[in-house]
């Protein structure tokens, strides 16, 4: 008898029956969100509420454990019932009650009875926003989660698992346990938690999600009945470090007492609603999802080198992890290591079996639908895809997709995301234990200088091979933008970018996206003030596909009419979202009023009147200007062999791309205002934008380190001008100041969002702040530390391959040395009061200033 083969057909029959009764999302006047679903197949109900906070919401005290603090007092009594006859009553009714704390919520649930929804709706309510919190409790139950501490560090797994955490993420508060560090859980105070109590447990921050044999009708009166009356409380942000794209591999080791050893080993992923996390799912089913998966296969059946191993994806709702656990032998953990990074290179190289797809696909569908079977599995779900994803279809999105998973596509994102190089890898052991696989040599971690080779063409290529990471980016920039427009023409550089990544005459737009997709790649056009811009990012085996598309790019673009008319009509329609916005509109209005006729008084995305009236054959002349060798300059940063590259963009550059020329752009012998401009705007909005233009130096100038400086001097929530204004004053949304920079032709902007009644202060303020810096009033400390964190930018900002690949590309294209860190530097500790006072004296004058109020 044949195995019974599980089509697409079956999975779409199984996905749809799981959503035959459709969920309901309602907001109560307070801010409370209820979802719900009717499901009458059993006479159950779960009452779920979903607090939107967890650990990583804990913000000064992060990493004392407040959340899971709280998850255990709020079982402890309120004013209507002690902390006794909580559990006594849901157990009358025949239900359970319980909760959790993970890294981004806190849930509490009652499942029980049908029967019971109004009282187990009333329980709920009550402790969660009625608690009292009473001091005996707090000191009991710090004791309880004091041994719950100790219990965990006595537990490998969990201090595994910890290790891990730590390790991978350096940012994120991820990294800090749920349940606290007992240093900082200690010192936590009753008034502490109260207020973190308070400030989060709010109606507008929670979720009550409900399935069972419950109308919609009773439902929706039962939940206003029971939450409507909790008064809605002022949430404040809690914000959130991101976690920075991992370049490097990490590695710790926790040594004692241990008689076998865990190991594991996480690559970084994007979020639950990325494309690829149903891949992702079904990737780690079929590497580690059981005993007939390939790692088990491979290391516990095959070689005897494991005892046990599994793979999981984790995908909360920012960065997650890609991990694979096992336990082992102390002495075969390197083999053990080695092994499972040889196993992932097959899958990279060769891809997956047909049937071990099919299996993984039907493994994590049939995980998916699992979750479901019960009341509170459903409920579950609800909550998840409301709280993490704000999404109650995404469920049948994901299962959709999954259902869709391909061998191929396993095999893309293995390559994508499953790198040796930038994983993190922890152990657990004996000290003979150490794993010493994977490791690279210091001197590995640091990529050479880039190589300059100018050609007789008058293009340059730049190269700088680092295999650290298995990508490569290349970019190619030439001069272009508003100074290299026709007047009525505004904008065609943008166009003109955006079309050369479309049709050529090898291939379709649509070929081109579906290649560059399916590589797991990316292609992109950018333009600013100075440049124009192609990038192009793939794995090292992709690099002659990347070379074949920026090849059509550069020598044979289409500007098909279709694909012309449909860019201009989204580049007009970007246009007005952004005049939608007040900051924005007040910018384009700036500079209008600031540069008059000279070309920055368009931004690089264009005037909305000229891309209306832009021709075809105009986005061709363009091309013609400035796709030409002696404006071209190819950069290339990665993973790639140097031979291959060097010689394909020779070609290129020599005899494929048309030859020519562009002339500079003739620097303006004066540009900004002959006198001061008093310019105001209205606009129906509740809020006022002030806006203040001067006069600036361009890239090229001498001066331009000493304009960075001031710039950093008032920016930024440290800054002199942001204390006044916002903190101590409380006048402004925000405030601060930034630069629209050319080569030789800038302005300097200071900015700020107020409320229109406290605009003319505001000014005061920023004329006040310019006032003290002409006047050489400004501190040491304040320039220290505009130069700490100029310097840090500089090194933060070229993390990438992309980032360095741009920058050295431009600094190629404007003349300028490839390398000027050291120089940069030098300029920087240069920069001291008597020098900021000169340069605000000579350019930001009050007889050359536009001032521009945007107000209702």
């Amino acid at each position: 008898m044949s195995d019974y083969q599980f089509s697409s057909e079956d999975a779409h029959s199984l996905v749809e029956r799981l959503y035959q009764v459709p969920a309901e999302r309602h907001v109560l006047e307070n801010g409370l969100t209820l979802v719900h679903r009717p499901d009458f197949s059993s006479e159950v109900v779960s009452v779920q509420v979903w607090i939107k906070t967890g650990s990583i919401h804990e913000g000064p005290l992060l990493g004392s454990g407040l959340s899971h603090y709280l998850e255990h007092l709020l079982f402890k009594g309120t004013a209507r019932r002690d902390a006794k006859s909580i559990s006594r009553e849901v157990h009358a009714l025949g239900g359970g009650i319980n909760a959790y704390t993970t890294f981004d919520r806190t849930v509490y649930y009652i499942d029980g009875p049908s029967a019971s929804f109004a009282q187990a709706a009333d329980v709920l309510s009550d402790i969660v926003f009625h608690s009292l919190l009473p001091e005996a409790e707090v000191a009991r139950e710090r004791d309880v989660i004091l041994r719950e501490i100790d219990m965990g560090l006595d537990d490998p797994d969990r201090q595994l698992m910890q290790a891990l955490f730590r390790t991978a993420y350096q940012k994120h508060p991820y990294r800090e346990p749920v349940i606290g560090h007992r240093p900082l859980f200690e010192q936590v105070s009753r008034d502490e938690l109260y207020a973190y109590y308070r400030a989060r447990y709010v109606p507008n921050n929670a979720v009550v999600s409900v399935v069972g044999a419950v109308s919609r009708e009773d439902c929706l009166s039962m939940i206003r009945e029971k939450f409507g009356s909790l008064t809605r409380g002022r949430l404040a942000p809690a914000p959130l470090e991101a976690e920075s794209q991992q370049l490097a591999g990490r590695a710790d080791f926790i040594q004692g007492d241990f008689k076998v050893y865990r190991g594991s080993i996480a690559y970084q992923v994007p979020h639950l609603s990325h494309p690829d996390s149903p891949r992702l799912d079904a990737l780690a089913h079929a590497l580690g999802g059981g005993e007939s998966s390939v790692l088990w296969q491979v290391l516990r059946n095959q070689k005897k080198l494991v005892h046990y191993i599994d793979c999981r994806n984790w995908n909360p709702g920012t960065r997650g992890l890609f991990w694979i656990s096992y336990v082992c032998d102390p002495d075969k953990a390197s083999q053990a290591e080695t092994a499972i990074f040889e196993c992932i290179d097959c899958v990279i190289r060769d891809g997956l079996d047909a049937k071990v797809v099919e299996k993984a696909r039907r493994q994590a569908l049939s995980s998916e639908i699992n979750g479901r079977k019960t009341m509170s599995g459903q409920a579950s779900r609800l909550g998840l895809a409301e709280v993490v994803l704000g999404d109650l279809k995404y469920g049948r999105r994901y299962l959709t997709r999954l259902n869709e998973v391909s061998a191929g596509e396993l095999q893309a994102v293995a390559g994508n995301y499953l790198q040796a190089a930038t994983c993190s890898r922890v152990g657990l052991g004996p000290e003979a234990s150490r794993p010493v696989s994977g490791e690279l040599p210091s001197e590995a971690m640091r990529p050479s200088p880039f190589e300059e080779v100018s050609l007789a063409s008058g293009g340059r290529i730049l190269l700088q091979p680092d295999a650290r990471l298995p990508k490569v980016h290349i970019r190619a920039v030439m001069l272009g933008g508003p100074c290299y427009e026709a007047a009525g023409q505004r904008g065609v550089s943008a166009i003109m970018a955006e079309l050369m990544t479309l049709d050529t005459k090898s291939r379709t737009a649509e070929e081109i996206a579906s290649r560059i997709e399916s590589v797991g790649g990316s292609f992109s056009a950018h333009v600013g003030n100075n440049t124009v811009s192609l990038a192009i990012e793939v794995l090292p085996g992709d690099l002659p596909l990347a070379l074949e598309l920026l090849e059509g790019a550069l020598t044979e673009p289409l500007f098909l009419q279709d694909a012309f008319e449909t860019e201009v009509e989204a580049q007009v329609s970007h246009l007005h979202e952004t005049d939608d916005d007040l900051l924005d509109f007040g910018f384009r209005r700036l500079r209008e009023c600031f540069f008059g006729p000279h070309a920055f008084a368009v931004g690089a995305d264009g005037k909305v009147e000229d891309l209306e009236s832009l021709s075809r054959d105009q986005v061709e002349a363009q091309f013609r200007k400035l796709v030409c060798r002696g404006n071209l300059v190819l950069s290339v940063c990665g993973d790639f062999d140097r031979g291959h590259v060097f010689e394909a963009l020779q070609v290129l550059l020599e005899q494929r791309v048309a030859p020519g020329m562009l002339e500079p752009a003739v620097p303006a012998e004066r540009f900004g205002p002959e006198q001061p401009v008093r310019q105001v705007d209205v606009k129906e909005r509740e809020q006022a934008v002030v806006l203040q233009g001067y006069p600036d130096v361009g890239i090229l100038s001498e001066d331009y380190v000493t304009a960075e400086v001031l710039n950093e001097l008032f920016s930024g929530m440290s800054s002199r001008l942001f204390e006044r204004v916002r903190e101590d004053r409380g006048m402004a949304y925000y405030v601060g100041s930034t630069r629209v920079l050319g080569l030789h032709e800038s302005m300097f902007v200071l900015y700020a969002g107020t409320h229109p009644d406290q605009a003319e202060e505001v000014i005061k303020e920023m004329d006040g702040e310019i006032a003290r810096v002409a006047a050489g009033d400004v501190l040491e400390v304040e320039l220290d530390r505009c130069r700490t964190r100029l310097k840090s930018a500089r090194v933060m900002g070229r993390q990438t391959i992309g980032a360095r690949a741009m920058h050295a590309a431009v600094q190629s294209r404007y003349g300028l040395p490839l390398n000027d860190d050291a120089e940069f530097e030098v300029k920087l500790d240069a920069v001291n009061p008597e020098v900021l006072a000169a340069f605000v004296r000579k350019y930001l004058r009050p007889d050359r200033q536009v001032q521009l109020l945007v107000r209702p």
